[in-house]
């Protein structure tokens, strides 16, 4: 922890997870924004937030490269990663078109649908369970599955509630449903995990 103080907390920012973290003029909020800022308060250390346009985004460039980041907790993720304590919870729902008469999620699921997903999201496993007829696209990341999606292709697309609530989609609607709750922690490369029972007394006090 004291070497920590004499350097930058790297935090990687998801960008497109907007119910963690928003633009703000020059900078940065949410609720990923201000853990970011009690944590490095109790380490003494500066922040240097850094972006990414999706988990994908963070998981690539390695933990190397951050020494914080808020991403879903995935058990095949820790050979190279610790996980605090979830902090929150988000759901995964589809967009789908207007035209298409469907209410739930599980309708979806259960007919013969095309859904667009994106590689390395965090709702990515449960909704290949919950789909044993392979009937998903995976694009390689969110936004390239959103543009497919506007462009024509599938029925639906998989999302995290507020980020498709974000970005307005004429002609499209967002179940009222979801097929997956994702559990959000703090991430720290595995080398430093001696760092998560600091970060699990700061959740405990913010939250």
């Amino acid at each position: 922890m004291q070497e920590r103080a004499h350097s930058a907390l790297r935090v990687a920012l998801n960008m497109n997870n907007t119910a963690l973290v928003q633009r703000a003029g020059d900078g940065y909020t949410g609720l990923a924004v201000r853990i970011a800022e009690r944590i490095s308060a109790e380490m003494g250390a500066p922040l240097a937030f850094v972006e990414h346009p999706n988990a994908q985004s963070v998981l690539q460039a390695g933990p190397d490269a951050w020494n914080i980041a808020f991403l879903a907790i995935d058990p095949s993720r820790t050979d190279r990663i610790a996980f605090s304590d979830p902090y929150h919870s988000v759901e995964a729902t589809f967009l789908v078109r207007d035209a298409l008469a469907h209410r739930s999620c599980a309708e979806i699921l259960q007919g013969d649908h095309m859904i667009m997903s994106a590689k390395g999201a965090a709702y990515q496993a449960r909704l290949s369970a919950l789909t044993p007829k392979g009937q998903i696209v995976v694009a390689a990341s969110p936004d390239e599955a959103r543009q497919r999606f506007l462009r024509g292709e599938g029925h639906a697309l998989a999302g995290i509630r507020e980020t498709l609530e974000s970005a307005r989609t004429t002609g499209a609607r967002i179940l009222p449903d979801s097929f997956a709750q994702i559990e959000q922690a703090v991430a720290v490369p595995v080398h430093d995990n001696s760092q998560i029972a600091l970060i699990n007394r700061t959740l405990r006090k913010m939250l």
